[in-house]
């Protein structure tokens, strides 16, 4: 995570996880944070960011976004899918690791590069939160998107598309090693057709099998197979 705004996030997330019940012998039984726990007054300095998911319909959609978030992309989000604000080659995958969030135990935090109207890039870094609603479990998604930098231009050019970079598992309960496994845009295909996560990826989310630290994993680890145009990297605990 490169923005404080993203790290504030998750330790807000983290609290309403562990206040409701949550510890560290029964993190393999998740209890989701509701979406009534979320108190606009307790994180009112990311209000302008944040947005809510609706993860129980055909497809994922925002029904709440900052207006922060809105300005960036130049328009109102609420009942837009998440996955549109992506390139066409991404927008399945960005689908898929949203919709897949409360079923696979996990956190996202998914780094694009955006694209403005006129041509101006920016890094952005999007976190997506579990939360249940009305007894459906992860029928909501909690999340912030950040910009990585600030540029003079930033809220006067609108974010037009952009790319997945890389896509990052967290598991933020397990105190005994940093987030899971990542997975990173090698390459650029034109289509997407083998990305899915209702065959292919559940077993490389699920997975038991102890991870590298991300500092392991840039000091040199070889990604070992493919999913789609991404390169999955596995990993093992280093020994203390």
């Amino acid at each position: 995570m490169r923005h404080k705004k993203t790290k504030q996030m998750l330790d807000y997330w983290m609290d309403l996880y562990n206040e409701i019940g949550n510890t560290p012998d029964n993190h393999h039984k998740h209890i989701w944070p509701d979406r009534s726990d979320v108190q606009p007054a307790q994180c009112r300095s990311l209000l302008g960011d944040m947005f809510i998911l609706d993860s129980t319909s055909s497809s994922v959609s925002y029904r709440l976004a900052g207006t922060k978030l809105c300005s960036l992309y130049g328009r109102e989000l609420k009942q837009e899918r998440f996955a549109d604000a992506f390139v066409s080659e991404d927008q399945q995958a960005a689908e898929n690791w949203a919709s897949q969030l409360a079923r696979d135990d996990y956190l996202a935090l998914i780094c694009s590069k955006a694209t403005t109207e006129d041509g101006h890039q920016l890094n952005l870094e999007t976190l997506l939160m579990p939360l249940s609603h009305n007894g459906g479990v992860g029928a909501r998604i909690l999340g912030i998107t950040i910009p990585c930098e600030s540029p003079p231009w930033l809220g006067s050019k609108h974010i037009v598309s952009q790319a997945i970079r890389s896509v990052r598992v967290l598991h933020p309960w397990d105190k005994e090693v940093r987030p899971g496994q990542e997975v990173d845009v090698i390459s650029k295909v034109s289509t997407f057709p083998s990305f899915n996560l209702g065959s292919e990826a559940p077993s490389i989310l699920t997975s038991n099998d102890p991870f590298l630290s991300s500092n392991e994993i840039m000091g040199g680890y070889t990604p070992s197979r493919r999913v789609g145009h991404l390169t999955v990297i596995d990993g093992g605990k280093s020994e203390t």
